[in-house]
């Protein structure tokens, strides 16, 4: 019978009676639990499978690009290493055994057999001889929907949704403009992934009553469940919008004397409940990129043979003969960042493109251009390659040109500012959830296959 499998990446939690923490890596290293935030890019955790099997794993924290391992020096789990060990012989091997029991993980350290524990003290994580293991939540990361902070939301009627108010603060699929303030929308992220949304107009939160959906709410907190909405991400640009108060969908409807007005009416993502998101921004500026060096990592290294050609020595005597060959270098790249919908707006940036070289990842070029977050762009250039090789008398060589094709991510922080579309303010905030990746060729030579003799 077939088991579900976990997801590639996780946010693991300690559950309590009260609010969740994440796990998360301090600057010293150490695997803690603590972290508020489950947006944060600190508590994003990559499960890799072992190469033997299919229930070890390697846990990376994507941010800094750091491998769980005990530490060498006491029993306390630490993320240091940002290559995997998979040798089970060595202290500093990285796999844990991954068990699930209902919602919980319950992870052994391979190396040693021996459980993850928590500290309840230090909130740190050790591994114990002869221990049950402590019971970590977790969440698929991949799921979690960051939405942008000021939205229009439009319905499967293309009309975008915007106050309306008939007795109250109701909100109604009516309006053709979203700039206008009764379109626009403030989004609220929440500690757990939920998120709150206040009206421009009603300079109120969204609020379920009894399922009509009403900006109402001038609780400022998150601890009204009639006010948290859970977004679930559809297409690029579409989400629906999950009402944590009864777990139903917001949908677009008409009953009872009102007109496609929102509300928390179906259990499952139907046209009606599709909400296309627009950002209300209408230019976005990317510079002041800062690459974090330290924690980039290369990866998927495959050899790569860039052409072939024959050189002959018709000389007596043994011979460097000179080699020339044409051949066509693709690099390829992308930038990425935490917010999970692409909302309708185009960016320049300002930044340089890494690149992996002999002597490991640098900055290769400088680029000014606009571009999409996500989209990959590919650049194919025509290269003419020179060298020598040794060449017997009186023979031909087969040559080759081989190098290695890898990957590379870069994590980045960055200034954007935004102009918005519907009073034409500027704001200007800094991030730090920018990942660069890129694919490029490097470490060439002139290598040969076969010499023949001439007849």
């Amino acid at each position: 019978m077939a088991t579900a499998a976990l997801p590639r990446h996780v946010v693991l939690n300690v559950p309590k009676a009260g609010t969740n923490t994440y796990v998360y890596r301090k600057d010293d290293g150490s695997v803690v639990d603590g972290k508020d935030d489950m947006f944060s890019e600190v508590v994003k955790i990559e499960l890799e499978r072992s190469k033997a099997d299919n229930i070890r794993f390697h846990l990376r924290f994507t941010y800094t690009n750091r491998y769980w391992q005990k530490n060498a020096d006491d029993d306390t789990i630490v993320a240091v290493l940002t290559k995997p060990e998979e040798d089970t012989t060595k202290p500093s091997c990285t796999l844990f055994e991954i068990t699930q029991q209902s919602d919980v993980l319950y992870f052994t350290h391979v190396q040693t057999g021996w459980r993850v524990m928590l500290n309840n003290s230090t909130r740190g994580f050790y591994v114990a001889k002869n221990s049950v293991g402590a019971p970590l939540g977790f969440f698929d990361w991949d799921t979690l929907v960051k939405l942008p902070s000021h939205v229009a939301f439009k319905g499967n009627n293309g009309a975008y949704l915007k106050a309306f108010n008939a007795e109250s603060n109701y909100l109604q699929f009516g309006s053709d403009d979203p700039n206008s303030i009764l379109s626009g929308h403030q989004v609220s992220l929440t500690r757990d992934g939920h998120v709150r949304i206040k009206s421009d107009f009603y300079g109120l939160f969204w609020r379920r009553d009894p399922n009509w959906i009403k900006a109402d709410s001038g609780d400022i907190t998150a601890n009204n469940i009639e006010t948290l909405f859970w977004p679930v991400k559809v297409e690029d640009n579409i989400i629906a919008l999950k009402s944590a108060g009864n777990n139903n969908f917001c949908k677009r409807l008409s009953y009872d004397g009102k007109d496609n007005l929102l509300n928390a009416a179906v259990s499952t993502i139907t046209d009606e409940a599709r909400l296309e998101v627009q950002e209300l921004v209408n230019e976005r500026e990317i510079y002041n990129v800062r690459y974090r060096m330290e924690d980039a990592r290369v990866y998927e290294e495959t050899p790569y043979m860039a052409g072939t050609t024959t050189v002959t020595n018709h000389a007596d005597e043994a011979a460097s003969i000179e080699v020339t060959l044409k051949y066509e270098d693709t690099t390829s790249y992308s930038f990425t960042r935490s917010v999970s919908v692409t909302a309708g707006v185009t960016s320049s940036i300002k930044a340089g493109i890494p690149g992996i070289g002999e002597a490991g990842i640098e900055v290769m070029t400088q680029i000014s251009t606009e571009f999409e977050w996500n989209d990959t762009t590919s650049v194919t250039k025509e290269i003419s390659a020179a060298g020598t090789v040794p060449v017997p008398a009186k023979s031909s060589a087969v040559v080759h040109y081989v190098g290695t094709t890898a990957s590379c991510d870069v994590p980045f922080s960055y200034t954007q500012k935004d102009k918005s579309s519907t009073d034409g303010k500027i704001t200007q905030t800094d991030q730090i959830d920018g990942v660069f990746t890129g694919v490029n060729s490097y470490n060439f030579q002139f290598t040969v296959e076969k010499y023949e003799h001439l007849t």
